[in-house]
Protein backbone atom coordinates (compact mmCIF):
# COMPACT_ATOMS: atom_id res chain seq x y z
CA UNK A 1 0.00 0.00 0.00
CA UNK A 2 1.51 3.62 -1.38
CA UNK A 3 1.25 6.03 1.40
CA UNK A 4 -0.46 9.78 1.03
CA UNK A 5 1.05 12.05 -1.55
CA UNK A 6 4.46 13.31 -0.85
CA UNK A 7 5.56 15.98 -2.31
CA UNK A 8 8.70 16.88 -0.82
CA UNK A 9 10.79 14.79 2.44
CA UNK A 10 9.16 15.49 5.45
CA UNK A 11 12.87 16.90 7.14
CA UNK A 12 14.32 18.68 10.59
CA UNK A 13 17.24 20.70 9.01
CA UNK A 14 20.20 21.86 11.49
CA UNK A 15 23.18 23.87 9.82
CA UNK A 16 26.46 23.81 10.97
CA UNK A 17 28.58 26.84 9.34
CA UNK A 18 32.32 26.30 8.75
CA UNK A 19 34.64 27.23 6.63
CA UNK A 20 36.26 24.64 4.25
CA UNK A 21 39.94 24.30 6.10
CA UNK A 22 41.59 22.02 7.14
CA UNK A 23 39.90 21.57 10.70
CA UNK A 24 36.41 20.94 9.61
CA UNK A 25 35.14 18.26 11.75
CA UNK A 26 36.55 18.53 14.69
CA UNK A 27 34.99 17.44 17.66
CA UNK A 28 31.98 15.88 15.65
CA UNK A 29 31.98 11.93 15.99
CA UNK A 30 29.80 10.16 12.50
CA UNK A 31 28.53 6.70 12.55
CA UNK A 32 28.01 5.27 9.25
CA UNK A 33 26.68 1.94 7.38
CA UNK A 34 25.95 0.20 4.20
CA UNK A 35 22.44 -0.12 3.42
CA UNK A 36 19.97 -1.32 0.18
CA UNK A 37 18.20 1.84 -1.27
CA UNK A 38 15.89 1.89 -5.19
CA UNK A 39 19.85 3.59 -6.52
CA UNK A 40 21.88 0.70 -5.44
CA UNK A 41 23.71 -0.24 -2.16
CA UNK A 42 23.90 3.50 0.01
CA UNK A 43 26.43 4.74 2.69
CA UNK A 44 24.74 6.60 5.18
CA UNK A 45 26.38 8.87 7.71
CA UNK A 46 24.71 10.36 10.96
CA UNK A 47 26.31 12.51 13.64
CA UNK A 48 24.46 13.41 17.15
CA UNK A 49 21.89 15.65 15.47
CA UNK A 50 21.06 13.74 12.25
CA UNK A 51 21.99 12.51 8.96
CA UNK A 52 25.13 14.12 7.77
CA UNK A 53 25.67 12.39 4.18
CA UNK A 54 24.54 9.82 1.88
CA UNK A 55 26.88 8.46 -0.58
CA UNK A 56 26.57 5.44 -3.07
CA UNK A 57 28.95 2.50 -3.80
CA UNK A 58 29.43 1.37 -6.72
CA UNK A 59 29.87 -2.44 -8.29
CA UNK A 60 33.51 -2.13 -8.56
CA UNK A 61 33.74 -0.47 -5.06
CA UNK A 62 33.98 -2.51 -1.63
CA UNK A 63 32.88 0.54 0.52
CA UNK A 64 36.39 2.13 0.31
CA UNK A 65 36.11 4.76 -2.31
CA UNK A 66 32.12 5.69 -1.10
CA UNK A 67 33.68 6.48 2.74
CA UNK A 68 36.42 8.09 1.64
CA UNK A 69 34.41 10.69 -0.47
CA UNK A 70 32.73 11.42 2.85
CA UNK A 71 35.59 11.64 5.02
CA UNK A 72 37.89 13.54 3.34
CA UNK A 73 34.76 16.40 3.11
CA UNK A 74 35.29 16.90 7.33
CA UNK A 75 39.04 14.93 7.57
CA UNK A 76 39.18 16.28 11.80
CA UNK A 77 35.91 14.08 12.07
CA UNK A 78 36.01 10.77 13.66
CA UNK A 79 34.00 8.36 11.91
CA UNK A 80 33.13 5.23 13.47
CA UNK A 81 31.48 2.03 11.79
CA UNK A 82 28.19 1.70 13.44
CA UNK A 83 25.41 -0.08 11.31
CA UNK A 84 22.60 -0.37 13.85
CA UNK A 85 22.81 2.92 14.85
CA UNK A 86 22.13 4.42 11.29
CA UNK A 87 19.68 1.80 10.40
CA UNK A 88 16.52 3.43 11.37
CA UNK A 89 17.24 6.81 9.44
CA UNK A 90 18.48 4.61 6.54
CA UNK A 91 14.85 3.19 6.45
CA UNK A 92 13.11 6.60 6.79
CA UNK A 93 15.24 8.04 4.11
CA UNK A 94 14.18 5.42 1.58
CA UNK A 95 11.32 4.22 2.40
CA UNK A 96 8.04 6.40 1.33
CA UNK A 97 5.70 4.35 4.20
CA UNK A 98 8.00 6.06 6.90
CA UNK A 99 7.76 9.02 5.72
CA UNK A 100 5.89 11.25 8.37
CA UNK A 101 5.15 15.28 9.10
CA UNK A 102 4.73 14.34 12.45
CA UNK A 103 8.31 12.94 12.45
CA UNK A 104 10.99 14.63 10.68
CA UNK A 105 13.87 12.95 9.30
CA UNK A 106 16.91 14.69 10.80
CA UNK A 107 19.58 16.49 8.61
CA UNK A 108 22.69 17.99 9.55
CA UNK A 109 24.16 20.79 7.10
CA UNK A 110 27.70 20.96 7.33
CA UNK A 111 29.63 23.53 4.69
CA UNK A 112 29.92 26.86 4.28
CA UNK A 113 26.71 29.44 4.56
CA UNK A 114 26.40 30.03 0.63
CA UNK A 115 26.56 26.40 0.73
CA UNK A 116 23.92 26.00 3.50
CA UNK A 117 21.88 28.36 1.54
CA UNK A 118 21.99 26.30 -1.71
CA UNK A 119 20.92 23.12 0.12
CA UNK A 120 18.02 24.65 2.00
CA UNK A 121 16.71 26.18 -1.43
CA UNK A 122 17.24 22.62 -2.78
CA UNK A 123 14.97 20.55 0.23
CA UNK A 124 12.24 23.04 -1.16
CA UNK A 125 11.99 21.33 -4.37
CA UNK A 126 8.84 19.47 -4.68
CA UNK A 127 8.96 15.31 -4.60
CA UNK A 128 9.69 14.91 -8.10
CA UNK A 129 9.65 18.30 -9.82
CA UNK A 130 13.01 19.46 -11.63
CA UNK A 131 14.79 23.45 -11.34
CA UNK A 132 17.91 24.93 -12.82
CA UNK A 133 20.75 26.26 -11.63
CA UNK A 134 19.88 29.77 -12.97
CA UNK A 135 16.69 29.70 -11.03
CA UNK A 136 18.16 29.20 -7.87
CA UNK A 137 20.73 31.39 -8.23
CA UNK A 138 18.22 34.13 -8.80
CA UNK A 139 15.98 33.08 -5.90
CA UNK A 140 18.94 33.61 -3.80
CA UNK A 141 19.68 37.48 -4.42
CA UNK A 142 22.52 36.42 -6.76
CA UNK A 143 21.45 36.10 -10.33
CA UNK A 144 24.84 35.62 -11.72
CA UNK A 145 25.97 33.19 -9.56
CA UNK A 146 24.51 30.45 -11.46
CA UNK A 147 28.23 28.55 -11.68
CA UNK A 148 28.55 28.86 -8.07
CA UNK A 149 25.19 27.54 -7.25
CA UNK A 150 26.46 24.54 -9.64
CA UNK A 151 29.34 24.63 -7.42
CA UNK A 152 27.32 24.08 -3.81
CA UNK A 153 24.72 21.60 -5.88
CA UNK A 154 27.73 19.14 -6.40
CA UNK A 155 29.35 19.54 -2.89
CA UNK A 156 26.00 18.57 -1.37
CA UNK A 157 26.63 15.33 0.87
CA UNK A 158 23.48 14.31 1.63
CA UNK A 159 22.48 12.69 -1.55
CA UNK A 160 18.40 12.63 -2.25
CA UNK A 161 17.40 13.84 0.36
CA UNK A 162 18.81 17.28 -0.25
CA UNK A 163 17.86 16.83 -3.36
CA UNK A 164 20.64 17.70 -5.54
CA UNK A 165 19.48 15.29 -8.34
CA UNK A 166 16.05 17.26 -9.30
CA UNK A 167 18.30 20.30 -10.35
CA UNK A 168 18.89 20.12 -14.37
CA UNK A 169 20.29 22.41 -16.82
CA UNK A 170 18.71 25.39 -18.10
CA UNK A 171 18.40 24.11 -21.64
CA UNK A 172 16.55 21.18 -19.48
CA UNK A 173 19.49 18.89 -19.73
CA UNK A 174 20.42 16.54 -16.78
CA UNK A 175 23.46 18.20 -16.65
CA UNK A 176 25.89 16.21 -14.18
CA UNK A 177 26.18 14.66 -10.78
CA UNK A 178 28.23 14.06 -8.68
CA UNK A 179 27.09 9.94 -8.44
CA UNK A 180 26.67 9.42 -11.81
CA UNK A 181 24.27 10.65 -14.42
CA UNK A 182 22.63 7.20 -14.54
CA UNK A 183 21.82 7.24 -10.86
CA UNK A 184 20.29 10.62 -11.41
CA UNK A 185 18.18 9.82 -13.95
CA UNK A 186 17.01 6.59 -12.05
CA UNK A 187 15.84 8.85 -8.63
CA UNK A 188 13.96 11.26 -11.04
CA UNK A 189 12.15 8.49 -13.13
CA UNK A 190 11.79 6.94 -9.18
CA UNK A 191 10.07 9.90 -8.10
CA UNK A 192 7.56 10.47 -11.15
CA UNK A 193 6.89 7.00 -10.93
CA UNK A 194 5.95 7.22 -7.37
CA UNK A 195 3.87 10.20 -7.99
CA UNK A 196 2.16 8.63 -10.83
CA UNK A 197 0.93 5.50 -8.53
CA UNK A 198 -0.22 7.69 -5.62
CA UNK A 199 -4.09 9.39 -5.36
CA UNK A 200 -4.81 12.10 -6.41
CA UNK A 201 -3.88 15.56 -5.44
CA UNK A 202 -0.31 16.65 -5.98
CA UNK A 203 -1.48 20.62 -5.26
CA UNK A 204 -1.13 19.69 -1.50
CA UNK A 205 2.39 20.73 -1.74
CA UNK A 206 4.36 20.21 2.00
CA UNK A 207 7.50 21.83 2.51
CA UNK A 208 10.38 20.42 4.53
CA UNK A 209 10.63 21.68 7.54
CA UNK A 210 13.74 23.65 9.10
CA UNK A 211 15.03 25.28 11.88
Amino acid sequence: MTPAVTPAFFTRATAIPTMRTANRGAGLTFSYGFFGSPFGEALVVACEKGIAAIGFREDDDDGTEALADITRRWPAGTFIEDRGSVADLARRAFDPATWDASRPLPLVLIGTAFDIAVWNRLLAIPFGAMVDYSTIAAELGKPSASRAVGSAVGRNPISFIVPCHRVIGRNGGLCGYHWGLPRKRKMLEWEQGLRGARQPDHSASLQPLLL
